[in-house]
């Protein structure tokens, strides 16, 4: 049986994980992480973990408050690997995403504290048992061609991603995954197994209205919000062809009108829709008229950067970092649990000897 939790209520959950915080089995950033995408908002999620909430971000929304004394205009420079921008749904590098990211947007949004807020979706809530996720999304949010965004449009968005002729990794994220069943073709795979496709379960998504979306997952999922910031998550309009570079319809403030691949990526601040009508953006004042991406190796970002050429860049090896500190510059790390895995044959000399994989364990400084 499914519960629906009703706006406002605290899920069940957001209690017992504030009671594993209290018994110190959870701590605070967990406790806060999980109240977030329970629907709690981020400032109430803070203060119920007795920590302050950081200035990133609004409640409501992914972005700082309009800055009063900010500038209008100018261009923003960046060095980075400059990629192909063929369907967001496929893409398999992050820079990819960045360059469309301004353009096409995502329901949810997660921050560099790790916490999700509302983007495209200005709320959701979570049935008890986690099967129910119902998404509320943002009124008077405008396409560039100045279509309404409505919830016809991200289910035809996780319609798309499930969709085995698209190839989305979308479809293993745990929150999609719980939304498909693998269907018997009726053919065979070569060792004579029957061969399976994936396919959305009856009743798995619900347009309740134009604003509102019901996901109904065969399993609990607690990270349906965080998991629609994947980056080949991002809601495409329903006219969507491939390359999507040809036709970059998006809600976001920019729209993409140069693209050489291996060379430069340029975007336009959108003042005016293709209907004619100005273009408001709903995330609020977007100072900058333009911003431009050219193509640089990761080794050589830096060295762009040093030289003046750029005003940011997109990434530098570890090895850059005493050079990085050195610049006039702000370095903005990613927190990341990535790691490197060195996995020793134990009984392959000379890890068959356990001196020695003791002694490698000694050798590593945890703190770095």
């Amino acid at each position: 049986m499914t519960t629906r939790s009703k706006p406002g209520r605290l899920h069940p959950k957001v209690n017992e994980a504030l009671d594993l915080m209290e018994r110190g089995r959870l701590d605070r950033r967990s406790f806060v992480r999980v109240a977030a995408l329970l629907g709690v908002g981020a400032s109430a999620a803070y203060a119920m973990a007795g920590l302050p909430a950081p200035a990133m971000a609004a409640d409501d929304m992914p972005f700082p408050p309009d800055d009063p004394d900010a500038v209008m205009g100018g261009v923003l420079t960046v060095a980075m690997m400059v990629q192909r921008v063929d369907d967001p749904a496929a893409f398999s590098w992050t820079e990819m995403s960045n360059q469309a990211r301004h353009v096409i947007e995502y329901l949810a949004m997660t921050g560099p504290d790790n916490i999700t807020r509302p983007m495209l979706a200005q709320s959701w809530e979570a049935s008890d048992d986690l099967r129910t996720w119902t998404f509320h999304l943002r009124p008077g949010v405008k396409w560039h061609n100045g279509d309404d965004f409505v919830a016809e449009h991200v289910k035809w968005n996780v319609e798309r991603w499930v969709d085995p002729a698209v190839g989305s990794s979308n479809v293993g994220l745990s929150s999609i995954a719980a939304l498909v069943d693998d269907v018997d073709t009726g053919e065979k795979n070569e060792d004579g197994t029957p061969k399976t496709t994936k396919r959305l379960r009856d009743g798995a998504i619900e347009v309740v209205d134009d604003l509102t979306i019901r996901f109904n997952t065969r399993q609990p999922v607690l990270s349906f919000p965080e998991d629609l910031y994947n980056y080949p998550c991002a809601i495409l309009h329903p006219s969507f062809t491939a390359p999507f570079s040809d036709n970059p319809i998006g809600t976001g403030p920019y729209t993409l009108v140069e693209l050489a691949v291996g060379d430069r990526c340029s975007l336009n601040r959108v003042t005016e829709m293709t209907n004619g009508e100005p273009f408001e953006y709903w995330g609020g004042k977007v100072y900058l008229d333009e911003i431009r991406y050219f193509n640089f190796d990761p080794e050589n970002q830096l060295v762009a950067f040093a030289g003046g050429d750029v005003d940011a860049i997109y990434s530098f090896g570890h090895e850059q970092l005493a050079f990085a500190e050195a610049l006039d510059g702000q370095i903005l790390p990613a927190r990341t649990a990535q790691t490197l895995a060195c996995r020793m044959q134990v009984d392959v000399p000379p890890f068959d000897n356990v001196k020695l994989r003791q002694a490698m364990q000694l050798s590593l400084d945890r703190a770095r």
